[in-house]
């Protein structure tokens, strides 16, 4: 049998071999590791496999390991998920891929899949968070065959920044010239030896069926899965995007795309939606808007996998910059306007309707406006009795609740809040947050009514607490 390498198109920088050698013996499949490109269309690594299969005129066989605990998951992002993996039998079917799903642990159940399945190969997604990169590993040590890891949910692929980039202002120039060469559409193949193979159970059964924390459900008008996620996007090329540049910065209207779910759970690529948004700005959407939309899904979004790629303490405190934690400790016991715990934060238990608005809704409804984010991680620094608490609480709040929490994105959000990772140092000196960038209930108002927002979510979701019915002054907010 061939190397795998000599079927590998040379220098592809979306490619990582992680375990080389000849494709298996006697062979009667390539198997399709699904992990983070939870899809069966706008697929890379999808087309990738069946290219391959192609080739050694085998057919492919999708699979995916159901994780029992990911790392502060909850029954709300397995459900979620377990929406859109059960989509996906019948849409690999439909491109001729079989398919099977089992429970475990990646570095068991893929290996033990390969062995029984006969595998030639294996192809798989690559992802950058920590956990994703272990589980790569751990199964490339334990195969017998060749691995190969495609980078299918970015737009532009990572191993072009092989360094930690600073800021927006360092990686745009950069994607811009770029663009041309990797915002293409991509071919979508149907497999030319099918595959009837299909095992496992039930995934939205089998999701179901796992001990999760229950205290956080799911969100049933966000539902999961290829489908919704495809008319989200429809929705908001049709509605939203004329005016984004403008809205998306408003929490008291709807001026956001809402993706961030579906691009977190691979449930549809970033390829794909950036495509529709160009061909929409060439149909005579706004320039600004789309430019607008595109800047936040390619530049920002991919400068937070970079973070998480080339950071090894992306998710903590010591990921900051060096200025940030400087800045920080000089203002450690700088005196705080209140200190709330874990416990209050998690019940929206402060003196600020507004933040307690932006915390209430990310717990029922998964999500929050862009600015409310901003807002809401700014504040617990404050209410913290040290910065390293601070980033600690947010990243718990943020993985708990969000339906995009345990992602690059959330991470880099937090570390530039907290730290100022991915900004500059922003003068004068101020309490607390010293050179790093504030933003209090001021800034808010420059952009939209936060009363207005507050009462909005009351609608929806019924009115707070007595406490929390009167809005703090600017200064009091920060």
């Amino acid at each position: 049998m061939p190397d795998l390498t000599t079927l590998l198109p040379p220098d592809d920088p979306r490619l990582a071999v992680l375990r080389g050698g000849d494709t298996g013996q006697n062979s009667r499949c390539v198997l399709l590791w699904v992990q983070r490109a939870q899809r069966a269309t706008g697929n890379l690594a999808a087309n990738l496999a069946i290219d391959l299969a192609d080739r050694l005129g085998l057919p492919v066989v999708a699979a995916f390991c159901l994780v029992p605990a990911f790392p502060s998951a909850t029954r709300r992002a397995y459900h979620f998920m377990g929406e859109g993996l059960a989509e996906l039998p019948d849409a690999f079917a439909r491109r001729g891929v079989g398919w099977e799903l089992r429970a475990g642990e990646p570095g068991e159940v893929i290996p033990a899949l390969a062995r029984d399945l006969g595998a030639a190969l294996v192809v798989t997604d690559q992802n950058a968070l920590r956990i994703g990169r272990e589980w790569r590993s751990g199964v490339a040590e334990r195969l017998a065959v060749p691995m190969v890891a495609v980078d299918a949910d970015v737009v532009i692929p990572t191993s072009l920044f092989p360094t930690e980039e600073w800021a927006p202002r360092t990686m745009r120039p950069k994607v811009h010239r770029l663009l041309d060469r990797f915002l293409v559409p991509i071919p979508e193949p149907d497999a030319k030896h099918r595959s009837t193979h299909r095992a496992g159970p039930d995934p939205l059964a089998a999701v179901a069926a796992l001990d999760l924390d229950d205290r956080v459900g799911p969100t049933p008008d966000l539902p999961g899965g290829a489908t919704a996620a495809r008319a989200r996007l429809r929705r908001f090329l049709d509605d939203q995007l004329d005016g984004y540049a403008t809205n998306r910065d408003r929490a008291d209207i709807d001026g956001t795309s809402r993706l961030s779910p579906y691009v977190h759970y691979g449930q549809i690529g970033p390829l794909e939606i950036a495509i529709a948004v160009r061909d929409a700005g060439r149909d005579g959407a706004p320039a600004e808007d789309v430019e607008s939309f595109l800047d936040e899904l390619i530049t920002n979004r991919e400068l937070s996998v970079n973070f998480a790629l080339r950071n090894p303490a992306y998710d903590r405190y010591e990921g900051i910059p060096d200025w940030g934690r400087k800045t920080l400790d000089e203002h450690r016991a700088d005196p705080r306007p209140v200190v709330y715990d874990l416990d209050a934060l998690d019940a929206a238990a402060t003196a600020d309707p507004v933040w307690n608005a932006a915390q209430r809704q990310m717990v029922a409804e998964g999500w929050m406006p862009n600015r409310m984010r901003m807002y809401w991680a700014k504040q617990i620094v404050r209410w913290s009795a040290t910065p390293e608490e601070a980033f600690a609480h947010t990243v718990v709040l943020n993985d708990r609740y969000f339906l995009c929490g345990r992602d690059p994105v959330g991470y880099a959000q937090i570390a530039w809040a907290v730290g100022g990772r991915h900004d500059r140092p922003f003068p004068p000196n101020k309490p607390i947050l010293g050179l790093v960038r504030p933003m209090g209930l001021g800034a808010l108002k420059k952009r939209f009514d936060p009363a207005n927002y507050v009462r909005q979510i009351d609608e929806r979701l019924g009115p707070a607490g007595a406490s929390q019915t009167s809005l703090l002054t600017d200064e009091q907010a920060g």
